[in-house]
Order: C-alpha cells, then structure tokens, then sequence
C-alpha cells in the first residue's frame, strides 16, 4: 500500500509518498518512502494547493486511496485551523479534490508520537535515566515554530500504544529561577499571557536572546557581528539558526547563554510531562530545533534541570530521555495512521 503522509509545520510542509507494509507487533511494520518534498509553507495558499502541486510533480502512475496529514495544531471533526499558518485545513474537502477516498487529519505530535514507534534505536540518543519500561507510559515534546506535546499510553486490548494528543505547549511558562522570572516579565511586556511555547520555540529563542542583550550585565559581551547577522532580515533569513550556530560555534557568549537558558526550560518542561504520566517508558524529545543543539543537550543543564524537582527528584532521575534524530519522525506517524497501522 502507497499512502501519502504529511508533516505540516507553521515554516515547513513535508509531504511524502510511503510504502508500508503490515507485520506483526507494534514495531513490525515496514515503511519505506518512495518520494519525499519540502515546501516553505507560508509560499502556498493552503495544503490541498501544496498536495495538488506535490501529487502532480511525484505522484504520477502511482494509486493513493489513503493520506494523513499531521497539522500543527488541534484537529475537530477532521478540521484543524492552522496554529501558525493562517489556513483552515479540511480533510473532507482535501479528499474530495484530492480524489483520495480516505484522508485524516491529526495532530502534529500525534503523527510524531506514534513515529517514535516506528524509529530504530540508532536514531535515539539517550540522555540519562534508567532503561525504559516496556509498555510504560510514554511522553513526547519538540520545539520548532511552536512547542508540541503528546503522550502514548499502552493499550492491552489493541495490543499497541495508543496517542493522547495535546496542546500543553500553550500551558502557561512557570519560571523557577530569578533569571527565568525576569524573562518572564520581558516576556509579559511583549506578548501579554507566556505560555511555553512563548520560550521553547525558534521565535522563543530569538526573545531569550533580546532578554539577555538588554541585561546590564551581558552589555559588555555584545558581539557586532552577531548583532549585524540578525539583522540581515533576508530571504530565508533565520535568526534563530544564527543564535544556535554561534552558539555551538562558541562565536558569541550571549548566544550561549540564550541557548544555554533554552535549555534549561526545555528540560524542566521535560521533567513536568516527566511527572504528568510517570513515563516510565521515556521522555522523548523531537523536533526541528533539539537535532541541531544536541552538544547543548548533553552538557548536563538539560538533564538537571529535568530532574530537579524536590522531593521527587529520585524517582524522575530514573526516567531515560531520548533525542529523537530521525528526520522524518511525523511523516512515519502520518503513514502508520493512514494505513491503519
């Protein structure tokens, strides 16, 4: 069975056109992608214009009778209205001009939780904690344009993992530090109400950045190259990349420090859904943004600041975290939930 799978983020829509095969158990199906294209999302007028476009170039000889698509943000009735795209997105209607008999719709971490069955151990860099617990519940988050949360929790009678989809990057920001309250003021100033994604995102990355470049204590390590790169304002231009590159490149000790703080609160945040469930099963981090920073990751302020919860410190330093670095995590779970895998 050919299926098409797409994985549709407010700055990239990556579709694909994947081959799978059933096998037995939850790891055993086979998904093999024939044919896959990124478009810059914001370039097109909507997903059945970017479907039409991809189909059209790739598609060609080839029978599609199911898709799945993963939207960055929450789906209704086969509907999401684009998070960070200003398009509303029907399945019903992409299937009908599509031709495509069945097409549904999920989550973005939905797609990206039930790919994280499906990824080999090689594309999974562990960062502390005990092994996982088989069939233990199972936590998934990853910042890009916004911050995405899902969980799996096992399911006896179906004899698989099944998602529990959510939106808890919009959870409100809980600093713990007296840095992260300050960031949390700069941050109320400029957008009113700091959920977490206002921080653990590419835009949230920039704004660490700003904070810090206003800091008085941090005026004396102003790079103007830096400075004159985040200004470049071209095409393609992103200054979140710039940050994290300088950063790893240790070119500029605000970036480090920005990225250092970024950090930080992704791995207490990691720690919150850590708790949530008692994920036994992991705490797995994907993503565009956690790929790039991985030296970061593994400095040891991630996973400190993960475990750092009080009196239940001793149980959530058991809890493994994983870095997803599979590059096509969503469109694996796009595919599984297409076939009816």
């Amino acid at each position: 069975m050919i299926v098409l799978a797409g994985d549709i983020g407010g700055t990239n829509t990556r579709l694909a056109l994947i081959a799978t095969t059933h096998g037995e158990g939850e790891r055993k199906a086979v998904f093999t992608v024939v044919v896959e294209h990124t478009y810059p999302s914001t370039a097109h007028p909507s997903l059945d214009a970017i479907a039409e476009l991809f189909l059209g170039s790739y598609g060609k000889g080839k029978s599609v009778d199911r898709a799945c698509f993963g939207v960055a943000g929450p789906v209704e009735n086969n509907i999401c209205r684009a998070t960070n795209l200003p398009w509303v997105i029907d399945g019903g209607a992409i299937s009908r001009k599509l031709g495509i008999p069945r097409v549904t719709l999920v989550n973005d971490f939905h797609a990206a939780a039930l790919g994280v069955t499906a990824v080999a151990a090689d594309s999974l860099v562990p960062i502390g904690g005990g092994p996982p617990a088989e069939r233990g519940p199972i936590a998934v988050l990853g910042a890009g344009t916004g911050l995405g949360e899902a969980f799996l929790i096992w399911s006896a009678a179906d004899d698989r993992y099944q998602v529990v989809s959510s939106e808890g990057g919009h959870a409100d920001f809980a600093p713990r530090t007296s840095l992260e309250m300050a960031l949390l003021q700069y941050l109320t100033a400029k957008h009113g109400r700091v959920s977490c994604e206002r921080v653990l995102s590419g835009h949230g990355l920039v704004d660490i950045f700003g904070f810090l470049s206003e800091e008085p204590a941090c005026q004396s390590l102003i790079r103007p190259a830096t400075t004159a790169a985040l200004a470049d304002g071209g095409a393609g231009h992103d200054p979140a990349a710039v940050i994290s590159q300088r950063a790893l490149a240790g070119e500029d000790p605000i970036c480090e420090l920005a990225l250092a703080m970024f950090c930080q609160v992704l791995g207490a945040v990691a720690g919150n859904l850590g708790l949530t469930i008692l994920a036994s099963g992991g705490v797995f981090v994907a993503g565009g943004i956690a790929p790039r920073i991985l030296k970061f990751l593994q400095q040891g302020g991630f996973r400190e600041a993960f475990e750092r919860k009080g009196r239940l410190s001793p149980l959530v330093a058991r809890i493994p975290i994983f870095i997803v670095t599979h590059p096509q995590l969503g469109l694996l779970g796009a595919a599984r939930v297409a076939a009816g895998i």
